[in-house]
């Protein structure tokens, strides 16, 4: 396995004010070439300061991938109209701000606004997710046009009333039926969800198009009971040439506490936590190979 490796931005923030430039740095340190980064945090970031990040990281050698979200006012599975059109605007300029900062992936729960849940959920959602995938075709085309790829994440059920397994995720992806939409996984998720994490890798197979690694306790690969040669194997199986990127997370922090459900400490030294991470992801690769 030769994929590049990576780290999300907020493993590496200590608040919600996050130095972006620092983050490139720290993430070259770590021997990575990927930094994960906030599609809704650089909304708010001028022009020059994205541009800056960006000429950062090309001259750091460390690619960019944009992690996305939806919010009630603009969900591309409501009911209205009106906030269906606002969830698709949000992401073709997602989309745009992608394309400018040099990036070639927006990751993330594109379906629906994240920890919302409609009390009767269990008879909607069937619908929620083809109206989500009527609004995708949308916003893939702008993908096809920019050259960038789109992943529909597929989240457990306590994050998302929507595709909370590799299966529904393929639904809408097949729905969708774009060469820029594919399944996004993440095994933190995976090992709540799916029967068996190998075999959900393998079910995604060419249409997966983005990779989250994180132990089921959410901090580093390597800190609990995930099978990494089992992880492996399966990207292999499937010939999974896109970035790994450790979606940790290190402790609680402004938003991420109350956002992402990080309670308590999960990592004290977080710079030799990470590179050491690093290294174990990396031996896992060259085992599964050679299995």
């Amino acid at each position: 396995m030769k994929n590049q490796l990576g780290v999300y931005y907020a493993f590496l923030a200590t608040s919600d004010d996050v130095d972006w430039l620092q983050c490139i740095a720290r993430t070259k340190a770590a021997g990575l070439t990927v930094l994960e980064v906030s599609a809704p945090k650089l909304r708010l970031a001028s022009v020059e300061a994205r541009h800056a990040i960006a000429q950062t990281a090309k001259d750091a050698g460390v690619a960019l991938t944009f992690a996305t979200a939806l919010t009630p006012e603009a969900d591309v599975s409501s009911p209205s109209p009106a906030i269906r059109a606002a969830g698709i605007r949000l992401l073709k300029n997602d989309l745009q701000m992608v394309r400018e900062m040099g990036g070639n992936t927006l990751g993330g729960v594109v379906t629906n606004a994240g920890k919302h849940f409609p009390p009767d959920n269990e008879h909607t959602r069937d619908a929620a997710m083809e109206r989500a995938a009527v609004s995708l075709r949308e916003v893939a085309k702008a993908g096809e046009a920019l050259g960038i790829n789109i992943g529909v994440e597929v989240v457990n059920r306590f994050e998302s009333a929507l595709v909370n397994t590799c299966e529904e995720g393929l639904m809408v992806v097949q729905a969708v039926g774009s060469p820029r939409l594919g399944i996004h996984l993440d095994t933190f998720h995976m090992n709540i969800e799916e029967a068996d994490i190998g075999a959900a890798i393998c079910l995604a197979g060419k249409r997966l198009i983005h990779f989250h690694a994180c132990a089921n306790n959410r901090a580093l690969p390597g800190a609990g009971h995930i099978d990494w040669i089992e992880v492996c194997t399966a990207l292999n199986a499937v010939d999974y040439q896109g970035p790994i990127v450790m979606e940790a997370l290190p402790g609680p922090y402004g938003s991420v506490a109350g956002r992402l459900n990080i309670w308590r400490q999960l990592s004290r030294n977080v710079d030799a936590e990470l590179a050491q991470a690093t290294c174990f992801l990396r031996e896992r690769m060259v085992e599964s190979f050679e299995c």
